[in-house]
């Protein structure tokens, strides 16, 4: 496609397309935005649609900004990933340098309109000028494919010369620079599942996948699986595949995904390799379609198939879709846990007797409770059976509210001073010092480690303000420390943190001093939720969200966030069955397990 003259371009280099994800699908130019139609699956869910960007290379007469614009829009291009047609917009000596694949940057624009930076006209006889797209950055992602938010102001210039061809690029920012809408455009969004370290549970790594258009999601996405996790996971998480395992095709037959490989896995990894498929392509399957792996095109054993449970990875690792788990709350010093008609009952043993001298209560996965002296300097544990008595698993100068992980592990933080800060790992039978070098010299206010047992949350105070951080859990015992810990909620001015409480392994609830609910987590912005001052602390589930409230005159209550209404409302009801805030040794603190 050629136009008769530059200034007719607008948008130039771009044909937007509908793609069914598969070879025989066609073509539809529209000139415009992607068109939107309905979901074409029929039954298969390897054929889902996408909208493509394809490129056309640059005209003698286009201006710098037009040559600058098409280049841009030839970036996107998911046909071209070789980015051949960008590369045309280059001279020779830059096409030879320019590295697309070193990252991308995500961008958007203030206005409705590309902004460049306004310049004298360019002169009939010049023979290079500069073009600087300007912007706002919300995103980096690697070459891993990890979406990292960022922010800042893009200022990014663009040196161009001319040629017997016309503008060409002769300098510009390293990789790739694609708007948010291009991104959505190219790029898949894929939850990846690994095994934990001691091959017991999963764990997400998301990551984002360019489209192949000559592929399908499915494929894609157990083509990136194969690779191995992204660097922040790769020393804390394994994967079931033989290495060198390559995808020969995933194709579709008797209502099941076919997944053929080239090496099968050794016969005690067979479960945690379908768990990890079943995860990783869970989207795709929700309509009750079940899996089968092949080898070099043969049944996985010779004499049978290898079928695998659309819910697999559920039946591998509960935690990944929990069902049938209730919530803990204290209500006069006591422990209780709430039933199904939303009445609470004591616990058994100490734990569910009254006894005003611990606070923010803590679940484990195997019926143990923790929780913190009124005066910070103990964590004591619990059993949650007849005759548990509490007893003191870590001491120290002052105590964050403890932690557990999946391996019935408790974690805290003590603080000797005000400014640094030793995490601490305690199991039932010895207590560890965990290595985290980035905590050492400052002020944690909370951690909390996620269901999955590898991503950890701290609140970190610097000063006035504090910021929450998201890390990886690498190693055992003596061995254990914490790393690539990134920031997901900036100190902003005085700002506080009150509590924070894992959805997931993937999805952190924070909740700020101004009571502000926010989402965060490492691969996007973060977002609010809802706001009570009501509320002084959260706990999750999955779509499940809790809060301990206290009200102007003191009474307290559990709340629930209501999705549907989007308000929060009462939860626990009393000997009457009512939902009323109760007096100051009403319900408060509550707590999932491992939340």
């Amino acid at each position: 496609m050629r136009t008769s003259t530059g200034r007719r371009v607008g948008t130039v280099g771009l044909i937007v397309a509908l793609t069914c994800g598969v070879t025989a699908c066609s073509v539809i130019p529209t000139g415009g935005k992607p068109i939107s139609v309905g979901n074409p699956r029929k039954g298969n869910p390897l054929g889902d649609p996408y909208a493509r960007v394809i490129a056309v290379p640059p005209s003698a007469d286009w201006s710098p900004e037009e040559v600058v614009t098409g280049f841009r829009a030839a970036m996107a291009s998911v046909d071209d990933p070789g980015r051949d047609v960008a590369r045309k917009y280059l001279t020779d000596a830059f096409a030879r340098e320019w590295n697309p694949q070193s990252g991308v940057t995500v961008y958007k624009q203030d206005g409705k309109q590309d902004q460049y930076e306004k310049a004298p006209p360019v002169q009939a006889d010049a023979k290079q000028t500069r073009v600087t797209l300007k912007g706002t950055v919300t995103a980096m992602i690697d070459q891993d494919g990890r979406y990292w938010p960022k922010g800042g102001s893009l200022n990014e210039p663009f040196t161009l010369v001319k040629g017997a061809q016309g503008w060409r690029i002769s300098a510009a920012p390293e990789g790739l620079m694609l708007s948010e809408a291009d991104v959505d455009r190219a790029y898949l969004k894929v939850d990846l599942y690994f095994l934990d370290s001691a091959w017991q549970g999963l764990v997400a790594d998301q990551v984002r996948v360019p489209i192949d258009p000559t592929s399908n999601f499915a494929k894609t996405a157990v083509e990136r699986l194969l690779k191995g996790p992204s660097s922040l996971l790769k020393k804390a998480v394994n994967s079931a595949f033989r290495p060198g395992t390559r995808l020969i095709d995933v194709t579709t037959e008797n209502n099941r995904v076919v997944v053929d490989l080239t090496k099968p896995v050794d016969s005690d990894r067979i479960g945690p390799m379908s768990a990890q498929l079943a995860g990783t392509l869970a989207e795709l399957t929700k309509g009750g379609w079940g899996f089968e792996v092949r080898v070099e095109g043969k049944l996985y054993y010779s004499d049978s198939l290898l079928a695998i449970d659309a819910q697999q990875h559920a039946d591998f690792d509960p935690w990944t879709a929990p069902r049938d788990v209730y919530p803990y709350y204290l209500a006069d010093g006591a422990l209780q846990m709430l039933g199904k008609e939303n009445v609470g009952q004591p616990v058994q043993g100490r734990a569910g007797e009254k006894d005003g001298s611990r606070t923010r209560p803590a679940i484990s996965g195997q019926g143990q409770v923790a929780a913190l002296s009124e005066d910070g300097t103990k964590v004591s544990v619990a059993p949650l059976a007849p005759g548990g008595e509490w007893q003191d698993w870590v001491t120290g100068a002052s105590l964050t509210p403890p932690s557990w992980d999946r391996y019935d592990t408790l974690w805290t933080v003590n603080r000797p001073t005000g400014h640094s800060s030793v995490v601490v790992r305690r199991d039932s039978r010895q207590q560890y010092q965990v290595w985290a070098p980035d905590l050492n010299a400052v002020h944690v206010t909370s951690l909390k480690v996620a269901r999955d047992g590898v991503h950890v949350a701290v609140v970190v105070k610097n000063g006035t303000e504090e910021e929450v951080k998201i890390g990886t859990v690498v190693g055992q015992g003596n061995g254990t420390r914490i790393t690539d810990l990134q920031s997901v909620v900036d100190g902003d001015g005085n700002q506080t943190i009150k509590d924070i409480a894992w959805k997931d392994g993937k999805t952190l609830y924070v909740l700020t001093g101004k009571s502000d609910l926010l989402e965060a987590s490492v691969a996007a912005e973060p977002k609010t939720l809802a706001s009570d001052s009501r509320i002084e602390s959260i706990t999750a589930l999955d779509g499940s969200l809790l809060a301990g409230a206290q009200d102007d005159n003191g009474n307290r209550q559990v709340l629930y966030w209501n999705r549907t209404s989007a308000k929060w409302e009462p939860m626990v009801k009393d000997e009457k069955g009512t939902v009323l805030f109760s007096e100051k040794d009403g319900p408060s603190f509550p707590a999932y397990p491992l939340g």
